[in-house]
């Protein structure tokens, strides 16, 4: 091996030197963005000292997800100002992707905590609780909509969440008025909410007023013995139902398979005898 030869590396020793496998340097070579050195007429082909350094910024500019074809232009040519208004576009890029990040962290987080109640949950029991004033977002009314406008306003609404990135990984809730639990209507809901993220401005809100609650559980679509047993209860303890019922999942489609194995978490307002 002659001693200039020496100064180079194989292409086994390059792509060792570079930690990459020896078929991405062959398809740098391909596309014409980084060429061995030296190509003999045997085949033979060698990197330079120089190369190891232009790969780290090849490696660079692919971290950051600048695409292979646009890389090449920005080898030959470049100046600081170009690259520094690249680097601040792709910074851009990855604050917007980390945000994306925390906001799916966030969502994976609610549903973990929300199916660890649940596991934690006699789902046969029912009880006092006094809940906080809790603000939710609702759509439009659906009281009394046929079914496929019914489902449409629960779309809207989760999209309307998705798009502005309000999701916080909570369930489609519903909320049920009192006259309809009456009539055993017990999927005609009033409206239908969303827990979201506090301090949104400019779009529908309800109040769950603060207060003494029934709160008990439905399993699958077995919404009328869930609430004769809720009702039962309250009565039972000298009280009578309130205005509204929240309806929520805690084990949703998402953890359990089919409808007969989700369960809702039903909050009943409460009040005494003499309201």
């Amino acid at each position: 091996m002659s001693e200039d030869i020496r100064k180079y590396f194989t292409t086994g020793e390059f792509a060792k030197l570079c930690h990459v496998k020896k078929q991405t340097l062959f398809h740098y070579d391909e596309i014409g963005l980084l060429s061995p050195e030296i190509k003999k007429d045997n085949g033979y082909r060698y990197y330079s000292y120089n190369q190891f350094e232009l790969f780290q910024v090849i490696g660079l500019f692919k971290e950051v997800g600048v695409p292979l074809k646009n890389i090449k232009p920005l080898l030959k040519g470049k100046t600081p100002g170009e690259i520094v208004s690249l680097l601040k576009e792709k910074s851009l890029e990855i604050e917007n992707k980390i945000k994306k990040l925390e906001h799916l962290q966030t969502m994976i987080q609610t549903k973990v905590k929300l199916t660890e109640q649940a596991l934690e949950t006699d789902f046969s029991s029912v009880s006092f609780q006094h809940l906080d004033e809790e603000k939710v977002m609702i759509g439009r009314p659906v009281l009394n909509l046929p079914e496929r406008k019914y489902i449409a306003a629960i779309s809207e609404l989760i999209r309307y969440v998705q798009l502005h990135e309000l999701d916080e990984g909570y369930p489609v809730g519903g909320i049920f008025a009192r006259e309809q639990i009456l009539k055993k209507e017990f999927y005609n809901y009033t409206h239908f909410y969303m827990k979201i993220r506090e301090g949104i401005e400019n779009i529908n809100y309800h109040v769950r007023p603060k207060g003494l609650y029934a709160v008990g559980y439905q399993k699958g679509d077995e919404a009328e013995a869930a609430y004769a047993r809720m009702i039962q209860f309250i009565e039972e303890n000298g009280l009578q139902m309130g205005d509204y019922a929240y309806e929520e999942y805690m084990l949703d489609e998402v953890v359990v398979d089919g409808i007969e194995n989700q369960i809702t978490r039903i909050q009943l307002q409460v009040k005494s005898r003499q309201d």
